[in-house]
């Protein structure tokens, strides 16, 4: 069942129906932020390996060696002559045993005689003399040297062949790359110790407001807890964002906090231009008499690319660029909206200033378990709880089912964080709609902290 019912109401224009029309979409405002942070390359920098996890290769890695380097045994074993074992399944066979070849083992015997064998370790050279390694469950060793095979062997069984996973100079990974934990495994694999990788951009997260307080604070009657800050900057920890390469790197992520005057304000962002690469900003930039961080940011030569975005939440974002190739993202002061638009612009952002190949959010189907309701004119992102769809086709209905089942989250408000704990996934309501049914179909964008 697809959503197409209950579309745009078509009556005489409102003021707010007219803004409407004038905001940005979505996807205009993704592909403006996406063209202007892919303008320059990233700068490049040598990472040692012990800090380069998690971060993007700059340059393709290529094998200086054959990997494996030499014939390894798979398997602890022995090293065999096939023919010796023709009709071993059948009648076991006593071999002689007139050698042991451990991982890391420089002397090794080359020659081996039909009857003998070689007792050889996981991860041991394999003598060129040996056809294949029959796995110790199989044999039994007894104490005068004598081995008994109770099963037959194939030529190469169990042997890592020279070169079979990866050649000499062949690329082993390739530019813009994230280094993963099995990437950076493979990197160390071949021996390297420092890294290539696109530099990480400094980060600088600006909160606002007079009524803000750290955690452990005492709170007035009029104050609140600062939030914001905090849980951005743990969407920053979850994308990476530590501390820059070398021993005594600093922070990658400064915190910093303006009250609600204009001093304040352009004192704060300007050291926020001065010391960093990227700009945060939490609130202060919607249609408040003291929602200074717009205006501010103008006056010092920044060039706003827009304001103002067709969703909910998070309709007040804000996104310009300033000399030198900084980009700020003004984000709104509600919890929710200034999650979900970090989630929507910002990361994919940062991971194209990073030197990522892709920014794209990872979506999906599902099938709508409520009905759901709004006005039109805004892409909603509804908050929601993603299971898989179980259902199997009928016979009577072969129809596609999508993988997932949508259920949105209790408390969708943009002050509400407790609807985005339970969240896992954020629900495109589309803009031209008012009402989507259970049952319909919708895309599901996946939450990945």
């Amino acid at each position: 069942m697809d959503i197409n019912t209950k579309r745009m109401n078509t009556a005489a224009p409102t003021a707010k129906s007219k803004e409407r029309t004038t905001l940005l979409t979505y996807d205009e405002a993704l592909k403006l932020i996406l063209q202007e942070c892919g303008k320059e390359k990233p700068k490049t920098e040598l990472v040692p390996l012990d800090q380069a996890a998690f971060r993007v290769l700059a340059e393709p890695l290529k094998a200086p060696f054959d990997l494996p380097r030499f014939n390894n045994s798979a398997v602890d074993g022995y090293g065999v002559i096939v023919d010796d074992l023709q009709d071993c399944d059948k009648t076991p066979r006593t071999l002689k045993l007139i050698d042991t070849v451990s991982a890391g083992d420089t002397n090794c015997l080359s020659e081996l005689k039909s009857g003998q064998c070689i007792k050889i370790m996981t991860g041991a050279v394999v003598p060129d003399a040996v056809e294949a390694v029959v796995m110790r469950e199989f044999c039994q060793e007894e104490e005068a040297g004598v081995v008994t095979v109770n099963c037959r062997a194939r030529i190469g069984e169990n042997i890592r062949m020279t070169g079979e996973e990866m050649e000499k100079d062949q690329t082993v990974l390739d530019a813009g790359v994230k280094l993963t934990p099995p990437a950076l495994g493979l990197a160390a694999t071949v021996g390297k110790a420092q890294i290539n990788c696109y530099k990480q951009p400094r980060i600088a997260i600006v909160s606002t407001g007079d009524e803000l307080k750290e955690p452990g604070q005492e709170l007035s009657d009029s104050q609140i807890y600062n939030s914001n800050s905090y849980a951005i900057r743990a969407c920053l920890t979850g994308m990476h964002f530590h501390k820059q390469s070398g021993a005594t790197g600093n922070s990658l992520v400064s915190c910093l906090h303006t009250n609600d005057d204009r001093e304040s304000v352009d004192a704060t962002l300007q050291k926020a231009l001065e010391t960093s690469d990227v700009i945060i900003t939490l609130g202060g930039v919607s249609m408040g008499d003291r929602d200074y961080v717009k205006v501010s940011l103008e006056e010092k030569g920044v060039r706003t690319v827009f304001w103002k975005v067709a969703i909910k939440p998070g309709k007040p974002v804000y996104f310009a660029v300033a000399p030198g190739g900084k980009f700020i993202f003004g984000l709104p002061g509600n919890p929710v909206s200034a999650l979900v638009t970090f989630e929507l612009f910002v990361k994919p952002a940062l991971k194209i200033l990073q030197g990522e190949k892709s920014a794209a959010p990872h979506v999906v189907s599902a099938r709508l378990q409520a009905a759901l309701k709004k006005k039109a004119g805004r892409l909603d992102f509804v908050r929601a709880n993603l299971a898989a769809n179980d259902s199997s086709p009928s016979e009577q209905d072969q129809t596609w089912k999508p993988p997932y089942l949508a259920t949105p989250t209790r408390g969708q408000d943009s002050h509400m964080l407790t609807g985005l704990v339970k969240a896992d996934a954020l629900i495109h309501f589309a803009q031209e709609l008012e009402y989507a049914p259970e049952g319909a179909e919708v895309k599901a964008q996946i939450l990945n902290w």
